[in-house]
């Protein structure tokens, strides 16, 4: 009988061991196809993180194309705005200064300067910008004298009507001046202009009304004409590649419906500011400017005058003096 059990538990022992190897064979299925899934999702997780690389790279790359169009687009603006500034003022700086500019012809000829007279010079300062603004701003000079040694001189021409003081209180001049204005405020470097201009009143009558306008400190034309010619130095400058340009300045009211009283000079700056009210004190002005520095320099002179003439502005010579090639 025992022997009769022998091949049960033989078939069973069989039967025990194909369901272990069966079990371990699933569980090896499935440990194989976990680390198979793993291994795809993985896979697919680096694929997504570089496809997201890719999508940011090229995301970044088409916000600084954008931002360099953009960009070169502004300055393309800005370079047409600062054009147009540029010939607007040389338009309404030619109408205005055309007497003034003969006027100072007839001063250095009679004074006997040799150089270039350059009317209404328009230029961008360096390294300055508009108040409040990233834009670069355009000035205008009304006048600048370039002598055959290089020298320069900066002349603002103030075509004031009326009556006008410069660097002389109203009530220096007559005691019926007064009350014109409030004295205890004018410091030098100051103007005052007084000038008549008719009004209508309620019944619209014409009356005449006096209007007097102070300018004072920075707005003053002496500290005007010198922060003018100290932009125009830097502008030379850069332009040349030559350091330490100095332009002297004046003041000159060209008009003949004013009457000026004036200091002769406005020493209130580091620097001393001529101020003319005629043909004759121009003249004067300029022989002792020409003065000043006599021996000619024409490679310096024609470097400053290559650099304004370049500006657009309406150049003539005096003198000997001929404009460069």
């Amino acid at each position: 009988m025992t022997s009769d059990l022998v091949p049960w538990l033989v078939a069973g022992g069989l039967a025990v061991v194909v369901v272990v190897l069966v079990i371990l064979l699933r569980r090896h299925q499935t440990s194989s196809r976990s680390e198979l899934d793993a291994a795809d999702r993985a896979r697919r997780d680096e694929l997504a993180q570089r496809e997201a690389e890719h999508r940011d790279a090229t995301a970044r790359l088409e916000a600084d194309r954008t931002a360099q169009v953009e960009a070169a687009e502004a300055r393309r603006r800005d370079a047409a705005s600062e054009a147009e500034e540029s010939r607007a003022l040389l338009r309404r700086g030619m109408k205005w200064e055309e007497a003034s500019e003969q006027a100072i012809l007839r001063a250095c000829r009679a004074a006997g300067v040799n150089g270039v007279l350059m009317t209404n010079v328009v230029f961008v300062p360096v390294g300055e910008t508009e108040q409040g603004s990233w834009r670069k701003f355009v000035a205008q000079v009304d006048h600048v004298l370039v002598s055959d040694s290089g020298r320069g001189l900066v002349i603002e021409s103030k075509r004031w009507s009326g009556i006008v003081f410069d660097g002389r209180r109203p009530s220096e001049v007559h005691p019926a001046f007064r009350n014109l204005v409030d004295e205890s405020s004018l410091v030098p470097p100051f103007a005052v202009q007084v000038q008549s201009r008719k009004v209508l009143n309620a019944e619209e009558e014409a009356e005449n009304w006096w209007r007097v306008r102070v300018q004072a400190k920075g707005a003053s034309p002496a500290q005007q004409v010198r922060q003018q010619a100290r932009r125009l130095a830097r502008f030379v400058d850069e332009q040349t590649g030559v350091s330490r340009t100095w332009f002297d300045t004046c003041v000159f009211y060209s008009s003949p419906a004013a009457t000026a009283f004036v200091q002769a000079e406005d020493r209130s700056g580091t620097v001393t500011t001529s101020i003319v009210t005629n043909d004759h004190e121009l003249q004067s002005a300029l022989a002792a400017w020409a003065a000043k520095d006599s021996v000619p320099n024409r490679t310096r002179a024609d470097a400053v005058v290559r650099v304004l003439a370049g500006q657009g502005a309406h150049a003539i010579t005096v003198g000997n003096y001929r404009l460069p090639e």
